[in-house]
């Protein structure tokens, strides 16, 4: 990357006043054209920075440095999807710290918190669909700090080394010469922030959105979105290193390392990709040409070498099939066949795009634990535990429990915590047998079609649990187990 004198920095400045202005792809591709399209860094932290904008709730991150009322609590960094490859978010259990924790509060946003919050030294980092992140205390709730993005905020912050890291876009779609479709409208960015204040450290404009979250290896973070590039960016400068055409867009389908591999789903074609992130190449593709929407938006569980994907095939009536793929070659070890998905059906015969409280949440999240894969479905409503070794089925929550569960479940012993658009549920893990659940909220109606209100969690943070849900008025919750069922 050439170096820059302060008269270009100053052009940089000047350009982004103007940049915020304008809509769509366009916006990443007239920086890309003017050859500023590498790194934007605020120098010395003063002055605006590129594309903040989102209204937040409470207080925006004025510089102050914030600290947690317990910063024992959690994690010491956090550089994957739910924190770990086998997506397992149970934190300080057993602890001293985490056995003090017996928390209860509530925290609402202005839109959506759509994924589990970020728990590190006590804070917890979450984004929401309002365009911003939070630093709240994770013991009393407590908001330290906001940032207001640039587009919405789908992607789950990273913690490490000081600074937080996230993605920003939407869900629209677009075209783009030489690319062709991509998923996400608007100016989008990755994002680094001071973890104490909420300032900006650096931000890097992308073509097509950042729903997914990075991820942090070796101080390099990988990243994949909607305008078909893998990035590897430095995590310290936001310097981009090296870039890698994918060939399809990437909706909410978050790279999981394994090994030198970063491995993720794309759609227009549907597959599952594997970027070699020592070689700078695509290590293998897995076609999947019977599949329709839903790849690119579920991020691969990993374990023993071994990634585990939900699949939605067909385009009228969806069969939805989990599957295990070794992570070294591609090849597919084996696939169960779920069920049915009726929702498609009814929704096409009313002609309707939105119609059922799990529209647009096609393919469950799985996590695995001790050789168990816990996975929902949000079409087929239900919870799922499946022999991770040969597919073989352990239990089944039945459908008529619940719209489905999109979201990775948390094991906490024997304990199984998973969430549905409305409802929080309490397994046995070993048997499946229900202990009880709690609402999280209904869905909103506009002009009588259901809203899909998407949850966050479960995380499990000592002895408490966060959850949040869209249908819970935007809010993130944390709630003592001993309330629970």
């Amino acid at each position: 990357m050439p170096v820059r004198t302060a008269s270009a920095r100053t052009r940089i400045s000047r350009r982004s006043r103007w940049v915020r202005a304008l809509s769509g792809v366009a916006a990443a591709l007239v920086l890309a054209a003017a050859g500023d399209y590498a790194v934007l860094k605020l120098h010395a932290m003063s002055g605006p920075f590129l594309f903040q904008g989102a209204d937040c709730a409470g207080p925006r991150g004025g510089g102050t440095i914030t600290t947690a009322s317990d910063p024992t609590l959690g994690a010491s960094q956090w550089t994957t999807f739910q924190a770990a490859p086998d997506h397992n978010a149970v934190l300080n259990t057993g602890s001293p710290a985490g056995q003090a924790l017996d928390a209860s509060w509530r925290f609402q946003t202005n839109g959506t918190v759509s994924t589990v919050p970020a728990v590190v030294d006590g804070v917890a980092y979450l984004g929401s669909m309002d365009g911003c992140v939070y630093a709240l205390d994770a013991k009393t709730g407590r908001l330290l700090w906001s940032f207001g993005a640039n587009n919405q905020v789908m992607s789950e912050p990273l913690v490490s080394g000081g600074l937080v890291f996230f993605g920003s876009g939407n869900k629209g779609m677009g075209v783009v010469a030489g690319l062709g479709t991509v998923r996400g409208t608007g100016v989008s960015a990755l994002y680094a922030l001071d973890a104490r204040t909420g300032r900006p450290a650096w931000s890097m404009p992308t073509v097509g959105g950042n729903m997914t979250t990075p991820a942090l290896a070796d101080g390099v973070l990988y990243d994949v979105g909607g305008g078909k590039t893998f990035y590897a960016v430095s995590a310290t400068s936001g310097k981009l290193l090296w870039k890698l055409p994918v060939g399809s867009y990437v909706s909410m389908s978050s790279p999981t390392l394994v090994g030198e591999l970063a491995v993720f789903g794309g759609a227009e074609p549907y597959g599952l990709i594997a970027v070699n992130v020592q070689t700078h190449r695509i290590a293998w593709t897995l076609p999947l040409p019977q599949a329709h929407s839903g790849v690119d938006d579920v991020t691969p569980a990993a374990s023993d070498g071994v990634v585990y994907v939900q699949v939605p095939e067909g385009s009228v009536i969806k069969r939805v099939v989990e599957m295990a793929v070794r992570a070294s070659d591609g090849q597919i070890l084996w696939q169960r066949t779920l069920g049915t998905d009726p929702y498609n059906v009814a929704q096409r015969a009313l002609g309707q795009g939105e119609l059922s409280a799990h529209d647009g949440e096609e393919t469950g999240v799985a996590t695995v634990v001790d050789g168990v894969l816990y996975v929902g479905s949000p079409g087929l409503g239900g919870l799922w535990a499946l022999n991770a070794h040969t597919g073989q089925p352990v239990w089944r929550l039945p459908a008529a429990l619940g719209q489905g569960v999109r979201t990775a479940p948390a094991v906490d012993g024997h304990t199984l915590y998973a969430a549905s658009n409305t409802t929080l549920f309490v397994l046995d893990a070993e048997s499946g047998a229900l202990l009880g659940h709690i609402p999280l909220g209904t869905f909103r109606e506009r002009t009588g079609i259901m809203i899909p209100c998407t949850t966050a969690g479960p995380l499990v943070l000592g002895d408490t649990l966060l959850v949040g849900s869209g249908a819970d008025a935007n809010t993130i919750r944390a709630i003592p187990l001993r309330q629970l069922p």
